[in-house]
């Protein structure tokens, strides 16, 4: 194993519920996984004249912040699934989100603003992000699985562990 990499497991993912009358500060229940924390693409601009003769030329547009898709053991007793399903999908209002890596234990606090605070000596990465869709699969011999799928909007601010 290469020295300073991390396991998968103890990794925690964190959401601010402000749908109440007081915010909360959420961790999300039986997560199995998360994908797309990249930056995003950037869009491409065209630049080419009429005098070029080869190739097309091009300059760096805006990012595109990707999609980050959650799958999940689904639990209907937990509040963050509820809360998910029942009224965040819906409002389609942009949350504030926390990843905490599995390099600490240390949880996040909620901020006044409603802003999460990354704990000290754990890495972690904070993002804006709307809950775009939730599914849910249902098959035999299974358990009740779903899919949190989040539409990014700006960058992802990395806070390394020190």
């Amino acid at each position: 194993m290469a020295n300073g990499v991390i396991k998968g497991q103890g990794t925690h993912l964190y959401f601010v519920d402000s749908s109440g009358s007081t915010a909360e500060l959420i961790k999300l229940a039986c997560p199995t996984g998360l994908t797309g924390m990249t930056a995003g693409a950037k869009e491409r601009i065209e630049t080419t004249d009429l005098d070029e003769l080869e190739d097309k030329q091009y300059v760096s547009g805006l990012g595109d912040p990707s999609t980050i898709s959650v799958p999940f053991n689904f639990v209907p007793t937990a509040p963050s699934h509820q809360a998910l399903i029942s009224e965040l999908k819906d409002s389609g209002a942009n949350l504030n989100w926390l990843v905490c890596l599995s390099d600490g234990v240390a949880a996040p606090t909620l901020e006044v603003n409603d802003e999460i605070k990354p704990p000290v000596g754990r890495t972690s990465a904070a993002f804006v992000a709307y809950v775009a869709d939730v599914d849910l699969s249902v098959s035999t011999s299974e358990i009740v699985r779903g899919t949190l799928t989040l539409q990014r909007s700006g960058k992802v601010k990395w806070n390394w562990k020190v």
